[in-house]
């Protein structure tokens, strides 16, 4: 399973705003708000795997991803819309927003 760490996230978004792409950017920016939002209602983020899990594809995006388009964001972003249906709205996480 692939796995960032918050600090992985923070050198990502770090990164991403030094390549100037606006969808690295904001696929970052999400990981991170997303990162922050389970953190604020589970145990964290190294402990409740369903969030992680479906963050892969994002992860995946954001680490090895020197172009990404807004297509590969939209498909990266489903596993975790998938995961909000299932349990983060229940957990009473909000979607961060992309901008």
């Amino acid at each position: 399973m692939l796995y960032m760490n918050e600090w992985d996230i923070a050198t990502a978004w770090l990164r991403a705003e030094r390549s100037q792409n606006a969808v690295l950017i904001r696929a970052t920016k999400f990981l991170a708000q997303f990162q922050e939002e389970v953190n604020a209602h589970s145990d964290g983020w190294p402990y409740w795997s369903a969030p992680v899990k479906a963050a892969a594809k994002l992860m995946t995006l954001v680490q090895n991803s020197e172009m990404p388009t807004e297509t590969d964001l939209r498909k990266a972003l489903t596993p975790i819309k998938s995961f909000y249906t299932r349990r983060g709205n229940a957990a009473g996480m909000k979607f961060p927003e992309v901008q």
